[in-house]
């Protein structure tokens, strides 16, 4: 059931991000959206902000695919995660998708064997693209996350 719940809260980000395509807000901003996904998608873990070379290291993507990324980590004793990346165009945009979904699916490999608590929060995670923004969010609340998700898309 809580599954179900949560894929529905994943479905439902992903079709307000769609269907926000033509009308999301103008003045979205992406660290204002980590800042509200901090305060109030209740995190286990203690994120903290990645220094800018190491991201392109981390997700596997070219630093010309993106104009801004904004990436927020926890320990190795969580998955949690933010990201938020600013595309240089549409074709790269599709490519920080790609770069970012593969990136979840290795997780959900090491942290298969660390227990269910983890791999419940990478299998409910979002990771999805409207416009320019490719955005990841894996929190073990995937209920609040969902619902800070649709405010902003």
């Amino acid at each position: 059931m809580k599954r179900t719940v949560a894929m529905i809260l994943v479905i439902a980000c992903t079709a307000a991000l769609f269907a926000g395509c033509g009308g999301k807000k103008k003045d979205f901003e992406p660290q204002s959206f980590i800042d509200e996904l901090l305060a109030g998608a209740n995190f286990k873990d203690s994120l903290n902000r990645l220094d800018d070379p190491v991201v392109p290291i981390l997700y596997d993507i070219d630093e010309a695919d993106y104009s801004e990324a904004i990436v927020y980590c926890g320990t190795a004793a969580t998955a949690e995660e933010i990201a938020v990346f600013t595309a240089a165009d549409s074709a790269a945009a599709e490519r920080l998708l790609a770069a970012a979904q593969k990136r979840v699916d290795k997780l959900i490999e090491s942290y298969k064997s660390y227990g269910p608590a983890a791999a419940m929060s990478l299998e409910n995670s979002v990771v999805t693209r409207s416009g320019d923004y490719v955005v990841v969010v894996v929190c073990s609340d995937s209920e609040s996350a969902g619902k800070i998700c649709e405010k902003y898309f």
